[in-house]
């Protein structure tokens, strides 16, 4: 079925990617609702902005988000009725701000401040706003999460009227999709639980709502032109275009991770100092928020820690392993102390191959030990060791230290593999694991390197003194270092172990606050402590955080058979501890938090039949024997060996083929949309004009003169002078077009057969002459008559 639009002089077609709006001369609000995509483009882009609300609040930062939704509603409405007004300019802006400010505070009022009246919530927004704001200028921290809630709740009004604005007044996509996609993004990625639903359903409705304004701009090119088309033409391109989205997206979904081909770390490197400054100023300014499970719920370790309010962990199931000994599963290391926290002040990337030795300094008295771990999800990244790592059978990214001084020796403190590692998929880690007595390390001495005394002796000037006065009364008297911290740990044992707990208040040191505040607290704050306190008495230490051992076999009743000792890891056993250096003996970890029993120093049990045995205090050169056999058995792992060439050729070449895939299918569909829209061009009896007027656009490309005085017949024997080739399709084309437009003698169906035809045999002869006049060839001289050149037959 097909509408007949009124008859009206056909006009210079807009340019693709313009406003379609200022092509026309009417304005009614019908008709701006027209040009923006109806009330699809509403719909639409209202369950895109739903998307990111409903995200939000399943994030659960803090109380209060409901109001979020509704704000970002609110301006998505009157984005769109301003739309449809004859307003322009600053006005729509300064009328949206007025009312921002409005809705916001009714919102508040309504669901959040509910005891006071509007005068005092109004009152009490605006002073809370300000004593945050004074605390962000002078450096202190906030706790007041309704601050957070506020600036939200603007910034969603704000996206929410942007988006509506952009797609209805400008029909523009981008603009539309991009403030919307980036606050998603943030949230997604910083959220303690996954959003993917709805990333995927943000996703499908910015596909729809590309479909829906491209399709709302030719409709009014159509329109324009005079050009007739069935009335449900919308609902069947975006009932095509939800399947197409949900496709795309379905496929991208299961693309691999694109770093498992590609080095981003190296890429996103220098960025790394500039991020970390904000991501300390956002722990200072929103410090109360419910990121606790975040940072420690599973695998999520990276270059901050900080020192929040209560912890909320399952027993949700991270990794199986096996290892001859109960080990601490050490993921990632923290150098600087910051009185909110801790950060990894690593700037290297170091690329290691599967087996290759990572240059970690080795020491007197330690044993190698193999482990090997079974991750309970797919897509983990941070690779789980005991100790210090000395190998890994997978290829990993490290960051790490360059030991001053010392060749080719790195310090480590985080390993992520390059490889996704799926499910079930084991991979092994070779590791030293000390195996010094109590008696050996009591007589270590303090020869410290200076690279170990500038970075692990590092105290913030923020630190309350008290702080250092306390572990200077706790050390005195210990003439060794290793009573220094048997003395500290045994002291911070006595306090209250506690994760439900509030963060630190505004202003106040983390550590100072747990020692002398709430002298309560969990793994974080009882590591954190004896760091600082350590660094205090002159002593080097630093936090690790990651699992304890977790519960063998037989503690889940469960039959082990192994050969070596089989433990499951959840999401409860997730641990912060310190590690003590020796110079003889290296790092050596202490365990001051209460719920946790004491280490046991010696030999290890199983240290027997290791085959490794005592390691001399000299570090293992890379040439040397691998500690994992190149065809080390690890079932499902990526260096399992068990894959056949061709698999491994798909591995190796998967970007490619999909890349050759995707533009395959694109240029099919392209193909097919092609032909279909020329069908249809052919079938409307405007098509003379509109080929005409494409034949003036060429005459542009081509230097072929094309005067406004002119009348068609001059045109086509300019053209057909300039262009000999050319003259049969456009001498058939002007003469029915002339006999149509002068004559009003409607073209018969053959006669636009014929036509199609023939312009399908012009269109690449007319491409390659432009192709000829972009690469500098006398295209002209080729086709003047009188040059002594005979004209190029193509």
């Amino acid at each position: 079925m097909t509408t007949d639009v009124r008859e009206t002089p056909a006009r210079p077609l807009p340019q693709r990617g313009a406003s379609i709006e200022r092509f026309s001369a009417a304005n009614t609000p019908a008709e701006r609702l027209a040009r923006g995509g109806g009330w699809w483009t509403l719909s639409i882009a209202l369950v895109m902005l739903l998307a990111l609300t409903e995200a939000l609040n399943a994030a659960a930062w803090t109380e209060g988000l409901s109001v979020v939704r509704w704000t970002v509603l609110g301006g998505a409405v009157l984005s769109f009725l301003l739309s449809l007004t004859r307003w322009a300019g600053v006005f729509p802006a300064l009328y949206s701000l007025l009312a921002s400010v409005a809705w916001v505070a009714i919102l508040f009022n309504r669901f959040v401040l509910t005891d006071l009246t509007a005068q005092e919530s109004i009152r009490e927004l605006v002073q809370r706003n300000g004593h945050w704001i004074t605390a962000l200028i002078n450096g202190t921290a906030s706790a007041d999460n309704l601050i957070f809630v506020t600036q939200l709740a603007f910034l969603g009004w704000w996206i929410g009227y942007l988006a509506l604005w952009s797609l209805m007044r400008h029909q523009s996509v981008l603009q539309a999709v991009l403030p919307a996609g980036a606050a998603l993004l943030v949230n997604a990625y910083f959220a303690p639980q996954s959003l993917s639903g709805y990333v995927i359903l943000y996703l499908v409705a910015v596909l729809l709502l590309a479909i829906r304004i491209e399709l709302a701009r030719n409709e009014a090119r159509w329109q324009l032109t005079r050009v007739r088309y069935a009335p449900d033409i919308a609902l069947d391109f975006l009932r095509a275009g939800l399947f197409f989205s949900l496709l795309v997206v379905l496929l991208a979904w299961a693309v691999p991770d694109m770093a498992d081909k590609f080095n981003l770390e190296r890429v996103l490197r220098p960025f790394e100092k500039p991020w970390q400054t904000v991501e300390d100023t956002w722990n200072r300014m929103y410090r109360a928020l419910n990121y606790g499970q975040a940072t420690t719920a599973a695998t999520g370790f990276g270059k901050t820690l900080t020192l929040g309010g209560p912890v909320a962990l399952t027993d949700r199931p991270i990794f199986d392993a096996e290892s001859p000994e109960p080990v601490y599963w050490r993921a990632a290391t923290y150098d600087i102390y910051t009185s909110l926290g801790w950060l990894n002040s690593d700037t290297e990337v170091v690329v290691v191959e599967r087996n290759q030795y990572l240059g970690e300094p080795l020491f007197t008295a330690t044993a190698q030990i193999t482990t090997t771990v079974y991750p309970r999800e797919s897509g983990q990244e941070v690779i789980f060791g005991a100790s210090s790592p000395l190998r890994v059978s997978v290829p990993v990214n490290a960051d790490a230290l360059q030991v001053p001084g010392a060749g080719r020796q790195w310090s480590v403190s985080l390993l992520r593999s390059r490889v996704r590692l799926d499910r079930d998929t084991g991979y092994q880690v070779g590791s030293a694991l000390t195996i010094a007595t109590v008696e050996q390390l009591r007589g270590d001495g303090q020869d410290y390197p200076q690279w170990i005394r500038d970075r692990y002796l590092q105290i913030p000037d923020s630190l309350p003194a008290r702080v250092s006065d306390l572990a200077l009364r706790i050390t005195t008297g210990y003439p060794s270092p290793y009573d220094k911290a048997e003395a500290v740990e045994a002291v911070l044992r006595t306090y209250k172990y506690n994760t439900d707990i509030a963060a630190p208040p505004a202003g106040a040191d983390a550590v100072d606050h747990f020692l002398f505040e709430s002298k309560e607290g969990y793994c974080d704050y009882y590591a954190s402590a004896m760091v600082m306190m350590l660094r205090a008495s002159g002593v080097p230490a630093r936090l690790i955080v990651g699992y304890t051992p977790g519960e063998t076999a037989a503690e889940r009743g469960e039959q082990d058979e192994s050969g070596q000792t089989s433990y499951r890891v959840l999401e409860r056993n997730a641990h912060a501890w310190p590690d003590v250096y020796f110079p003889t003996y290296g790092w050596i970890q202490f365990e001051p938090t209460a719920s946790e029993p004491l280490r046991v120093r010696g030999k290890p049990a199983a240290a027997e039949g290791l085959d490794a045995g005592l390691i001399p205090a000299t570090p293992q050169p890379a040439g040397g024997s691998d500690l994992l056999p190149e065809d080390a058995d690890l079932t499902g792992g990526p260096a399992a060996g068990g894959q056949s060439a061709f698999q491994r050729w798909l591995v190796g070449h998967w970007g490619w083929l999909l890349a050759a895939l995707l533009l395959g299918t694109a240029a099919a569909g392209g193909g097919w949309l092609l032909r279909r829209q020329q069908a249809m061009l052919f079938q409307d009896r405007a098509v003379l004009g509109r080929l005409f007027a494409l034949l003036g656009r060429w005459a542009g490309r081509l230097r072929v003169p094309w005067p406004a005085s002119h009348t068609p017949l001059e045109h086509a024997a300019e053209f057909n002078r300039r262009l000999p080739e050319a003259e049969p399709a456009v001498d058939h084309l002007t003469a029915l077009y002339v006999a149509q437009e002068y004559g009003k003698q409607p073209p018969a169906a053959d006669a636009l057969d014929t036509m199609a035809a023939d312009w399908q045999t012009l269109q690449p002869r007319l491409w390659r002459r432009w192709l000829a006049v972009i690469i500098g060839q006398k295209a002209s001289s080729e086709s003047i008559p009188g040059t002594g050149k005979e004209p190029s037959s193509e």
